[in-house]
């Protein structure tokens, strides 16, 4: 009796173990993710002019982190030759700069992240159209859910920019016309994340997929970019320095730095664990757990920073992550997988 339940134990804890590994990525993808758009936005609610200085502290950081520990401080040769990632690189710069600065034009953070999810209406437009790729009638019709969300949303939030009662009408009528702008780029970045898309999966089929590398390269050699912003950066740093300090470890630091280190290191997390989600788990599974980050933050930046979320803002938000998943054919695969199930065990 003892050596029985000593075994159940023993297999119990084996199993929790196992539980414990699966779910490491998982759980790793949604504290780094959600934890930086958390941090994201309270930059951007404090200090909407220093985007720039965010991207470029997180490019550093992943650029740091990638030195030691992928690149061996450069010991470690490239699988794939410079040349093959510029592509890559300016893409991959352009998007996170104008993603970013968005936020400065006044697009809320929700629509934001709502706006993004459209990527996969970019992506299926691009490969159609660059690639000749063929989609079934389903995924058509998820991308069409997507759009017509993204539209009720944009609507919805257009609603609001125009009839917000605590502005003036010249400060509203500006505001409005710097949304636009911010709304502008975000429609740009959406279609060069979907070109980024491409980008990169040529990359890998002809160098093949070495994706620490390509994260430390990307991000390392976009750093010189930054150059052309240079003033903005300094600028905002100044202003990060003198705002109000707060106690970590015992040590007085300016809350803004605090929360750009914050920024930096969930933002690594993030990546992190989004690759190892790609290498451990199917597809599917990917998808679920992307789309279910999404809608927490989504929820987060609603009830933390109390943006104004409309029944409208729902439904679009509804036929958004609805498409999203009917894309990646989740009903599907799911009933498919439980009838090969059925079928193994009996």
């Amino acid at each position: 009796m003892f050596i029985s339940s000593y075994y159940f134990s023993g297999a119990f804890l084996l199993e929790q173990l196992v539980m414990a590994v699966a779910l490491h990525p998982i759980s790793g993808t949604l504290v780094g993710c959600i934890g930086c758009m958390y941090f994201v936005e309270s930059i951007a609610k404090e200090q909407p002019s220093s985007m720039n200085l965010m991207t470029f502290s997180t490019f550093l950081f992943i650029s740091l982190e990638g030195l030691i520990f992928t690149s061996k401080f450069f010991a470690v040769p490239n699988k794939i030759p410079i040349r093959g990632y510029l592509p890559t690189v300016i893409t991959f710069f352009f998007v996170n700069i104008i993603n970013n600065q968005a936020l400065n034009f006044h697009v809320p953070v929700p629509l934001h992240i709502i706006f993004r999810s459209g990527s996969l209406l970019a992506s299926l437009i691009f490969t159609k159209i660059l690639q000749g790729k063929q989609y079934s009638l389903r995924k058509y019709l998820a991308v069409l859910s997507i759009t017509v969300g993204i539209i009720i949303c944009t609507t919805a939030t257009a609603h609001l920019e125009k009839t917000d009662e605590k502005k003036a009408v010249d400060s509203v009528e500006k505001h409005y016309q710097e949304w636009l702008i911010g709304l502008t780029m975000l429609t740009i970045a959406l279609l060069a994340s979907a070109y980024l898309g491409i980008c990169q999966e040529t990359m890998y089929k002809t160098y093949g997929k070495h994706t620490e590398e390509a994260v430390f390269v990307i991000h390392s050699t976009s750093l010189p970019l930054f150059a052309f912003m240079g003033g903005d950066i300094y600028k905002s740093a100044v202003e990060f320095s003198r705002s109000y300090p707060m106690d970590i470890f015992g040590f007085r630091v300016p809350h803004m730095w605090a929360y750009l280190a914050a920024t930096c290191v969930l933002q690594w997390m993030c990546i992190s664990f989004i690759y190892r989600l790609n290498a451990t788990f199917e597809s599917l599974t990917v998808t679920m757990v992307v789309t279910i980050r999404k809608f927490l933050s989504l929820l987060i930046s609603i009830v933390w920073f109390r943006n104004p979320f409309t029944l409208a803002h729902w439904v679009g938000a509804a036929l958004v992550f609805t498409g999203t998943l009917a894309f990646a054919d989740i009903w599907t695969n799911h009933t498919g997988t439980a009838k090969e199930n059925r079928k193994k065990k009996y």
